[in-house]
């Protein structure tokens, strides 16, 4: 009877971020890994297309269609159009088979009406069952930290919505923080930039791609020939197209706020962090994980202010999918490190006060 029940038990590893989904299945490895974009019909509010093809449609959408990012800063923004898009995503790997078990990372500082809405959008989207585990403890375990190692890890998550800080030691998180300066600050930060020193407005998609083709925080990160760069925008004066070339030094200039930021998040982290905790992440060093550790020239950054060893994963981006797919595979650990649904009002306030 086990057998049978292991035989048909279907299980997804879900990473529901800011910028992309990926989903994760035992045995099969990553399926999916798109844009979270969704096109839906503007009057019957059907779903158009997900993924890449919404992508391309953002910012140039016909008449009839509205184009949606329905998580911002790695927390649910609509439900409604998040259920829709999460759907189609998982009909997209499972052809339409109603899947029992899913496991989705989430922001280690998610609120309890966050950590709710991403329960229920993954109930509505087919999971009969839904654990939400720390994308910090998620991409460490993806990254390759093992269960039974009791020295303390400082895990860097920097994704598209939030960048995660984590301490985990066990297999379990000792502490954990969310920032906002993540992958989609830095590109607001250039849109800012050039808003402001060339009256030229720029959409989302223009400054990823210049984050990119120029985004370093050192010269010797990218070849004396390709630190330029035109970019087209709209003049902010009267509404036409206009050329203007970029360096990458005004890139970096513009990445400047939220590379402190987070710089200042960390050492925050390790401030509030236990002596020995401490004392274990100077020889264990960090881990860098999520699409905002491929910028160029962060890795040195984060090491020369930190003082502290940094490494990469090889495929940082899936960190946090792999690491929730492991915890699938071994449900004891996954008991003792998913986040607990909250406890009644009257039981998690500190205090009771009681008017007569």
């Amino acid at each position: 009877m086990r057998f049978i029940d292991k035989f048909f038990k279907n299980e997804l590893a879900i990473d529901l971020g800011t910028v992309n989904t990926l989903i994760y299945q035992p045995g099969r490895g990553i399926l999916l890994n798109e844009p979270s974009v969704v096109a839906l019909d503007r009057y019957d509010g059907e779903v158009v297309c997900v993924g890449h093809k919404a992508l391309k449609l953002l910012g140039r959408e016909p008449r009839g269609i509205e184009v949606h990012r329905p998580i911002h800063s790695g927390t649910i923004y609509n439900f409604e159009v998040t259920r829709k898009m999460l759907r189609k995503f998982i009909g997209q790997v499972t052809d339409g088979i109603r899947f029992g078990h899913f496991v989705v990372g989430i922001p280690g500082s998610a609120t309890a009406v966050e950590q709710r809405s991403v329960r229920d959008a993954a109930h509505d989207a087919g999971g009969r069952r839904s654990d939400l585990v720390d994308e910090g403890l998620a991409a460490g375990i993806g990254a390759g930290l093992s269960f039974d190692d009791e020295r303390a890890h400082l895990v860097v998550d920097i994704g598209g919505g939030t960048t995660n800080i984590a301490i985990v030691a066990s297999g379990g998180v000792v502490s954990s923080t969310s920032l906002q300066a993540a992958g989609n600050a830095m590109d607001e930060s250039i849109r800012d930039y050039v808003r402001s020193n060339y009256c030229l407005q720029i959409g989302e998609y223009t400054a990823e791609a210049l984050k990119r083709e120029l985004g370093a925080l050192s010269d010797d990160d990218i070849p004396s020939d390709e630190r330029k760069i035109q970019l087209v925008g709209k003049q902010l004066s009267d509404g036409f197209a206009c050329a203007v070339q970029i360096t990458a030094e005004e890139v970096r200039e513009a990445l400047e706020p939220t590379i402190n930021e987070i710089v200042t998040g960390i050492r925050r982290v390790i401030e509030d962090a236990q002596p020995e905790a401490v004392a274990d992440i100077y020889y264990s060093g960090m881990i860098l994980t999520g699409g905002g550790s491929l910028l160029k020239g962060l890795k040195s950054r984060l090491q020369s202010e930190l003082k502290l060893r940094a490494t990469v994963p090889e495929d940082p981006i899936s960190t946090v999918v792999m690491g929730a797919g492991i915890l699938l595979d071994q449900p004891d650990h996954l008991y003792r490190c998913a986040i607990r649904p909250n406890l009644p009002v009257w039981q998690e306030a500190e205090e009771l006060v009681v008017s007569w």
